[in-house]
């Protein structure tokens, strides 16, 4: 009885004239989604049959059963990336998103162990401006913009394709999916949907805009996640071609429809101050909450506006707002994980920190921030009105937060002291790769220092770092997964 029992849920499979036989729970791994979900259990005399590569659907096959890819040679390792042409079976079959996120979950990242994986080569002769990698469980897809031209490496950073969007220049770019990036540019209408289809060329056709002002340019983006219960939304900053109006503006990433206007100023006579456009979006799902923050120099320095609204609850009055002029923000962001905001400043260079929960809702004015850094570096350069921040970088990703300067990536990470010494949580600092580093050249008794090419944007997925570099007509991947990533642009 048990061995007919067991041979009744067999599923036999002729994959281009050669049969497999497994099981009907082993394909409904597959997710609902797959055609292979729904193959029942036949007889081996009259197997389903499917007009595909057998040597391509072996592996596939393999990975349902065991949750990860077989290596293809004694010589490869289980955890190598798929070749392009599994990529594209796996995709066929609705499993690309379970492999790629077996190989490089985001669960995987880990700053202290990112290690140059690939230099992935651009074509013509701009400089990158903008880089995006395409959120997990996705795995790591990258994109570039460089000139007007967007372009996708897909997760294996095997093959690319490329678009020219009508934008003469690209520089705030998200990704969205592994076959979707949203570009936009601060002189330029309207934000440009550039979609990457399974063997199909890319195409950048859509726009969004500013129903109040169809001709604002684009200053920021930021995307929700999609879940089973909302479509993803698209947060963009637009400030309109006069300069005298902005807003922030929520699209359905799937109807591709305006939501909700937020926050929406005007400019009245000279009092810029008071209506401070959103440079910098942050969105944290986790409290439902959308950062928008922006910055204006003038004559009495740089002043800053940061915003925490609660979409829900009203799109005109920001549950927090605070108005700073001591030590600036030089970037901004957000973090989920860790409940707070993270700020570089601009006067100081140091990294400051915000916990949201002791932010009272509705406070106008009050010092939030925390130095995490040297507290009094920050002040000294604060009081001397230095600009040490100018150019770097912050972005939060998981647990940690990661700073650009220069050429270097610190990152900061909390830890909790042992409960003898108090039990308290502490952020602390280190540096990715193998910290700050000079290359020494010169002759004839003299010496001269080379640093790295100062990095002009970045992004964060999977497993996966990407980095634009002045002047470097190519991206910089890091990885932290144990295996090394094998290129064929």
């Amino acid at each position: 009885m048990a061995s007919a029992a067991s041979s009744s849920s067999v599923v036999t499979l002729n994959v281009g004239g050669e049969l497999f036989q497994t099981t009907a729970a082993t394909l409904s791994r597959a997710g609902a989604s797959s055609q292979l979900a729904s193959l029942g259990p036949t007889p081996a005399s009259a197997p389903h049959f499917l007009d595909r590569d057998p040597r391509l659907f072996a592996p596939l096959l393999s990975f349902l059963r065991r949750g990860r890819l077989a290596s293809a040679s004694a010589s490869a390792s289980a955890s190598d990336p798929p070749s392009a042409a599994l990529l594209a079976e796996a995709r066929h079959f609705g499993v690309e998103a379970a492999l790629l996120a077996s190989l490089a979950p985001a669960s995987a990242f880990s700053p202290l162990a990112l290690r140059p994986s690939a230099l992935l080569p651009l074509t013509g002769r701009v400089a990158p401006s903008a880089v995006a990698v395409s959120p997990s469980p996705y795995s790591a897809s990258v994109f570039a913009a460089h000139g007007g031209v967007v372009t996708r490496f897909d997760a294996a950073l095997a093959s690319r394709g490329s678009v020219l969007t009508p934008l003469p220049a690209v520089d705030s770019l998200v990704a969205v999916s592994p076959a979707l990036a949203l570009a936009g540019a601060r002189d330029f209408a309207g934000v440009h949907l550039c979609r990457f289809p399974d063997e199909a060329p890319a195409t950048a056709r859509e726009v969004l805009s500013w129903p109040g002002s169809p001709s604002a340019p684009v200053l920021s983006m930021a995307t929700t996640a999609a879940t089973e219960a909302s479509s993803p939304w698209l947060f963009t900053s637009f400030e309109s071609a006069r300069r005298n109006s902005s807003a922030v503006v929520a699209f359905d990433l799937n109807s591709l429809s305006p939501v909700a206007e937020i926050g929406r100023k005007e400019v009245y006579g000279a009092d810029v101050e008071a209506a401070i456009p959103a440079s910098r979006l942050s969105w944290l799902g986790g409290h439902n909450l959308l950062l928008a923050a922006g910055s204006h120099s003038g004559p009495a320095g740089v002043v800053g506006d940061i915003c925490l609204w609660d979409v829900r609850a009203s799109t005109s009055v920001p549950v927090w707002e605070l108005r700073e002029k001591e030590d600036c923000f030089a970037d901004i962001a957000a973090s989920d994980t860790l409940s707070s905001l993270f700020k570089v400043g601009a006067a100081s260079g140091e990294v400051f920190m915000s916990d949201l929960r002791m932010i009272s809702g509705g406070a106008i004015g009050i010092e939030p921030w925390v130095c995490i850094g040297d507290g009094q570096r920050a002040a000294a350069a604060a009081s001397a009105g230095r600009k040490e921040g100018n150019g770097c970088r912050i972005e939060c990703y998981l647990n940690w937060v990661f700073v650009a300067r220069g050429g270097e990536v610190e990152v900061w990470t909390q830890v909790e002291l042992a409960q003898e010494a108090g039990g308290k949580k502490l952020m602390r600092r280190n540096w990715v790769g193998n910290g700050p580093s000079v290359v020494m050249a010169g002759g004839g008794g003299g010496e001269s220092v080379k640093e790295k090419a100062k990095i002009v944007s970045w992004g964060f997925g999977g497993s996966r770092m990407a980095l634009a570099r002045d002047d470097k007509r190519s991206i910089e991947v890091w990885d932290s997964a144990p295996a090394a990533i094998r290129i064929n642009p």
